[in-house]
């Protein structure tokens, strides 16, 4: 029995496994792998790559697991977003999280680039212990303002913890391109701002973001804004297809 279009059976998986090892590792192996994925509905797909996973302490299925991963990601494979949507979201209903979690290694749709301009001259002769000190205690909106300006993730973090901020402010951070991708996420991982729409929303629209935070922003965004998102082509085509999809999920 030909293993394309299998997926069902464990020993699918371990056949395919077996196949992919003996290719040449690289772009043919993962080539390989993209052309068995695109033959298999989303479902299906999920069923082959959890028993990959579950059988990956052998040499081969963690091979196969690989050139999988790489085949998800890689934009050279040619799978089609909307199916990649369709898998990230079978594997989410289905609790394989060892299969949502090689979907949601692409980097930021945007390369965050150090600016050329030079440092605010009312910050640049503090030490990185003086901003993070004001970071968390300063009542001056115009210097918490050149703080966040900068960017540095380690004096964010603690800005965020400032009493003194409001939503507006920190939608502001969010939303600022470019910014570094570990800016962005000291945003998500503080939990009191992540819960506010707008701030949630404001990350999952900014091209910087990690591709992995803002896939799991978009279940609370709005049906209204998930279809601006999907229509977004500045954004990860990966993050526009899943927003798609939950929009056209939600109907209405």
């Amino acid at each position: 029995m030909s293993v394309a279009g299998a997926g069902e059976d464990p020993a699918d998986a371990l056949a395919l496994a077996r196949r992919l090892a003996a290719l040449e590792e690289g772009a043919i192996r993962s080539g390989a792998a993209a052309r068995h994925l695109a033959a298999l509905e989303p479902s299906r797909a999920v069923t082959l790559v959890t028993a990959l996973a579950r059988a990956s302490s052998t040499p081969d299925a963690r091979t196969a697991l690989a050139a999988v991963g790489q085949a998800l990601v890689s934009p050279a494979s040619g799978l089609p977003y909307a199916w990649l949507a369709d898998v990230y979201a079978e594997a989410t209903e289905r609790g394989a999280t060892e299969v949502a979690a090689l979907l949601v290694a692409p980097r930021p749709q945007r390369a965050y680039e150090e600016p050329r301009d030079k440092a605010d001259p009312r910050l640049a002769h503090l030490t990185l212990g003086h901003k993070k000190a004001m970071a968390r205690a300063q009542r001056d909106p115009d210097l918490l303002a050149r703080l966040a300006a900068e960017g540095d993730p380690v004096v964010v973090r603690e800005l965020l913890r400032n009493a003194q901020l409001t939503e507006p402010f920190v939608v502001r951070i969010a939303a600022r391109r470019p910014c570094r991708p570990e800016t962005l996420r000291c945003v998500f991982e503080q939990r009191r701002w992540r819960t506010r729409t707008a701030v949630a929303l404001a990350l999952a629209r900014n091209p910087f973001v990690e591709t992995e935070l803002a896939l799991k922003l978009l279940g609370g965004v709005g049906t209204a804004e998930l279809r601006e998102i999907a229509r977004d082509g500045v954004l990860h085509p990966l993050v526009r297809a899943v927003a798609a999809r939950i929009a056209e999920g939600r109907g209405g």
